[in-house]
C-alpha cells in the first residue's frame, strides 16, 4: 500500500475533509450577496474545467443545460458502477440521468427535491432513484452522504441474479428498467446499520484507491449491498410514487415474461390475461416503448449473459436454457447486443 492510497479505517475521515469542489462551492455559496466579487470569482473558471471537475452551478454547464443526463456524462471508462462523497454547499440543480443513482446518508441528514414531493433522508437511509427522475438534492453543511451511480445494463443483470421475487422491491426495478415515463424512489429506513455502512465504505475505498481488479471488487459488494437490503423488514422501506396513473398489470405482465422466457409466447400471455392478441401487442408497447419480441430477445440475452459469467455451462446449454434451440442464432443475437460472441465474452469476463 502506497502513502496516497485509503485505508478503510480512514474513509470516514477522508469523507469530513472538503474536496476540491465543496471548496468552490463555499466560496461561491460566500459570495452571492457580492455581485462583483462573485463575477471575479468566476472569471477564473471556464464552464469546461468545472465540467472536467464534476462542479455544476447555474449558467456555466454546458449549452446552459440545467440537467446532464447520459451515462456518458459519467463515465469515461468501462466501470459499472462509481462512487463519490455528495458534495456540502452544492447549489440546488435538477438533474435528469439514464442511470440508476443510489444515496447513502453517513452522517445528519439531507432532503431530494422532487418537484411536488420532496424526500427527507436521514442517517442510515439509502435511497434508490429510477432513471428519467428529475429531482434535485439538498445537503446540509454537517451531513456526509454518498452518491453511488451504476449503469442500467448492470442493474439488469444484478436483477436477474438477486432481485426477483421480492414483490415490493422486484416490481420495482422491473418497472424502473422497462417502463416508459415511470418514476419512483425507493427507500431503505437502515437506522444506521453498520453492516451497510461497511459495505459502502468499502466501495468507495477501492474506487478511490483502483488496485488491480478493483472493478470486480466492487461489482461484488454491491451485489452483497443488494442482498442485505432485501432482509430490510418491509415496515422499514418505502416507494414514492413520481408519475401518476402507476398500472400494476403492465408489472405483472413483464413478471410473466421475465420468470418464463423459455417458452413463454404473445399467445400464451394473452390468454393468461384474458387480453386478445392485437391489444396486448399495442399494450405492451404503449407501457414500455418496446414489442413483446424486443423485451423477450432483452431478458434472455441477459440472463444468459448471467450464466455465463457465474456458470462453466456450454454455450449451447446456455442458449437452451433461456429459450434459444438454435446456437448459431443465439451467437448472432449475443454478438449484436454486446461486440462478443459468448465465448469471448467469457474469457473477457
Amino acid at each position: 500500500m502506497n502513502d496516497n492510497e485509503l485505508n478503510k479505517r480512514e474513509v470516514m475521515q477522508h469523507l469530513m475533509q472538503y474536496n476540491e469542489q465543496e471548496l468552490f462551492y463555499r466560496e461561491y455559496a460566500a459570495l452571492q450577496t457580492d455581485e462583483k466579487a462573485l463575477n471575479l470569482f468566476l472569471n477564473q473558471y471556464n464552464s469546461h474545467d468545472l465540467w472536467e471537475k464534476r462542479i455544476y452551478i447555474n449558467g456555466m454547464l454546458p449549452n446552459d443545460h440545467e440537467v446532464f443526463a447520459p451515462e456518458t456524462a459519467m463515465w469515461d471508462n468501462q466501470d459499472d458502477i462509481y462512487i463519490e462523497k455528495y458534495c456540502r454547499f452544492m447549489p440546488r440543480l435538477a438533474a435528469v440521468h439514464d442511470y440508476f443513482e443510489i444515496i447513502y446518508v453517513v452522517e445528519n441528514a439531507m432532503d431530494i427535491d422532487l418537484g411536488e414531493k420532496s424526500i427527507p433522508l436521514k442517517s442510515g437511509d439509502v435511497c434508490f432513484i429510477s432513471p428519467g427522475i428529475r429531482h434535485s438534492p439538498l445537503v446540509m453543511e454537517k451531513t456526509i452522504a454518498l452518491q453511488m451511480i451504476v449503469r442500467k445494463s448492470t442493474f439488469h443483470q444484478e436483477f436477474f441474479r438477486c432481485l426477483t421475487g421480492n414483490s415490493v422491491i422486484s416490481d420495482f426495478f422491473l418497472n424502473a428498467l422497462y417502463l416508459q415515463n415511470h418514476g419512483s424512489v425507493l427507500v431503505f429506513h437502515m437506522n444506521s446499520d453498520e453492516e451497510i455502512k461497511s459495505i459502502f465504505f468499502t466501495i468507495y475505498q477501492e474506487n478511490y484507491n483502483k488496485n488491480a481488479r478493483y472493478q470486480i471488487i466492487i461489482n461484488s459488494f454491491f451485489e452483497i449491498l443488494l442482498c442485505h437490503l432485501l432482509r430490510c423488514d418491509s415496515s422499514n422501506t418505502e416507494i414514492k410514487q413520481i408519475c401518476q396513473g402507476a398500472d400494476s398489470r403492465i408489472t405483472q405482465i413483464l413478471q410473466c415474461i421475465e420468470n418464463n422466457c423459455k417458452r413463454i409466447t404473445i399467445t400464451d400471455l394473452s390468454q393468461q390475461f384474458h387480453l386478445s392478441r392485437p391489444y396486448l401487442s399495442k399494450y405492451i408497447t404503449s407501457k414500455t416503448g418496446k414489442s413483446f419480441s424486443a423485451i423477450l430477445q432483452e431478458i434472455r440475452l441477459e440472463k444468459a449473459r448471467n450464466m455465463l459469467c457465474s456458470s462453466n455451462l456450454r454455450v449451447e446449454d446456455i442458449a437452451d436454457a433461456v429459450g434459444y434451440h438454435n446456437v448459431e442464432h443465439f451467437i448472432r443475437l449475443f454478438k449484436h447486443k454486446y461486440y462478443k460472441t459468448p465465448n469471448q465474452f467469457r474469457k473477457s469476463k
